[in-house]
């Protein structure tokens, strides 16, 4: 009889499919327990390129933020503008490396983009002036606009199953989209004055 000994060959598929839950479910431990946690210590001691101060922020969770300094104005009027990642198993696990742009309600936690509010009318600007910023600068990575509190998201790819790759993935994007921080931070100063006009003294 020609062919592998059956016995053998559910034996051999059999290890096969335990070493590989094995080898998932220590990934998926290692984003848990690693990921999650040392990717706002790594920015600390290697922040991204150019000349902007970033805050890390949600350390610990399945997304995490980060915001530039130029960006505080944004937030002390209730706008919460950040980039946002997400260190999941999943993402380690493939390689898989998502950033992107928010705008969100930073008092309430869910921000309003119909009609006339001014989220939606903050949001128009923005994606018009990093439109701007997009046609002007060829260096930026491709990415697309999205909807809703999504700006702008970009993907990439980095060695699965290495924490550092990955670090090095958020690190490179954040310093890939120094333009950005600046076209941001210049429709703030527009659209946000210093004081505002309606508070009494």
């Amino acid at each position: 009889m020609n062919g592998p000994d059956t016995a053998d060959e559910t034996s051999f598929y059999f290890d096969y499919e335990l070493q590989v839950d094995a080898t998932r479910d220590a990934v998926a431990k290692l984003a848990r327990e690693v990921l999650q946690y040392e990717w706002a210590d790594y920015l600390r001691a290697s922040p991204p390129e150019g000349p902007h101060t970033w805050h890390a922020l949600d350390s610990g969770k399945p997304w995490g933020r980060v915001t530039p300094a130029a960006w505080e104005r944004g937030r002390d009027r209730g706008y919460d503008l950040h980039f946002e990642h997400y260190p999941t198993p999943r993402a380690l696990q493939r390689g898989q490396f998502r950033l992107e742009l928010h705008l969100e309600d930073g008092i309430h936690g869910d921000a309003d983009f119909s009609g006339d509010s001014p989220y939606a009318a903050l949001r128009e600007r923005l994606v018009a002036a990093l439109d701007e910023v997009r046609d002007e600068h060829d260096d930026l990575p491709a990415g697309e606009f999205g909807t809703g509190r999504t700006l702008w998201r970009v993907d990439s790819h980095f060695l699965a199953g290495d924490t550092v790759a990955y670090y090095e993935a958020l690190r490179e994007a954040l310093s890939a989209h120094d333009a950005f921080v600046d076209a941001v931070a210049a429709v703030l100063d527009d659209e946000l004055p210093e004081r505002d006009p309606f508070e009494r003294d």
